[in-house]
């Protein structure tokens, strides 16, 4: 998909659309039942981006009324007689500008009631697993040392929304009217129904959202900018840097990335800095490395219900280094 049309949905969304550019998105999205498709999933995710900066639009009603509009543009001709520019869609598009200037005009200049929203914040301590069944019946799988917030009212709100903090395995029960909303910092994961895994721990310079199941829609937003949509399907693994929106997309076995919940540790091509974060939250222990250099070595491995003492004398043999367990201290050198 040509970004161009990214910006005009997100200018769609944002009620800063011109009208020439409105008939240029009108044209494009009627051309074909995939383009309706891509403005439906586009939209939803930049709406769900938007929620943090109090900007809620309804994209249901916002794509049925270009439909309605459309629709009844014969009707309502005799408003855009003077607009000389391919009729059929000049008129849908004038129609829908004058249509969302009072929606426009109430959202941007009428006073909102402050809302006061209760929250159930529920936390993982390390070396632990848990399993929590939201109030849609979606379950999340909590990693050790994670956080999860959601507002106490999710059940019943437009779009279901959970704050994340460390990593979690999401089974999310399909609502085709109430997306699912993972935010995790300037980076929000919009789905319907879908099984995907995020590990984004605070230590980590990156995210990574890797989907089992399903589809998701990911953006990156800062300081007000928004970056095209990056869709992910089945066996697709995103990895975003945190900071710059900076990304990396490719296949994987989305398996591997949750088997965490079996008790099962897998690294890819790892620094040691990482694995040894990994077994720490895992095992709850404090490791401890002495060396930059022996911080930096990469390695992969996978390692199915072992013990912490046999997952750190394999990674001690692989990366030609030593260690001591000190009670739950572990140095290695």
């Amino acid at each position: 998909m040509d970004e161009r049309y990214y910006r005009l949905i997100e200018n769609y969304s944002k009620k800063t659309i011109s009208s020439e550019d409105l008939t240029d998105l009108l044209m494009w999205v009627g051309s074909s039942q995939q383009n309706q498709q891509i403005f439906r999933e586009t939209l939803q995710a930049f709406e769900a981006a938007d929620y943090w900066l109090n900007k809620p639009v309804n994209q249901q009603k916002s794509w049925l009324a270009i439909q309605q509009h459309i629709e009844n543009s014969a009707e309502q001709s005799p408003i855009v007689k003077k607009i000389n520019y391919r009729k059929y869609f000049t008129i849908a598009a004038a129609i829908v500008v004058i249509a969302l200037l009072p929606v426009f005009y109430f959202n941007t200049f009428q006073p909102k009631k402050a809302e006061v929203v209760a929250y159930n914040e529920i936390y993982n301590p390390r070396g632990q697993k848990r399993l929590v069944t939201m109030p849609d019946g979606s379950n999340i799988y909590l990693n050790g040392d994670t956080k999860i917030r959601y507002a106490l009212n999710f059940n019943t709100t437009s779009k279901r929304i959970v704050y994340l903090d460390g990593e979690a395995f999401f089974d999310v029960q399909h609502r085709s009217k109430q997306p699912f909303v993972v935010y995790t910092g300037k980076i929000s994961t919009t789905v319907l129904g879908t099984s995907f895994n995020i590990n984004a721990y605070p230590s980590l310079k990156d995210i990574t959202i890797t989907v089992q199941t399903g589809k998701v829609g990911v953006l990156f937003k800062n300081k007000g900018k928004t970056t095209p949509v990056h869709f992910l399907l089945p066996n697709e693994q995103l990895t975003i840097n945190k900071n710059n929106g900076q990304f990396a997309k490719k296949q994987v076995i989305a398996i591997d990335f949750d088997s965490w919940r079996e008790y099962k540790i897998f690294f890819y091509d790892k620094p040691l800095k990482e694995i040894a974060e990994v077994i720490a939250r895992e095992y709850d222990l404090d490791i401890e490395i002495k060396t930059e250099a022996l911080k930096e070595v990469k390695l992969t491995a996978k390692f199915d219900k072992c013990s912490a003492k046999q997952i750190i004398d394999v990674i001690a043999k692989l990366s030609d280094s030593k260690y001591k367990i000190y009670e739950n201290k572990v140095i290695i050198y």
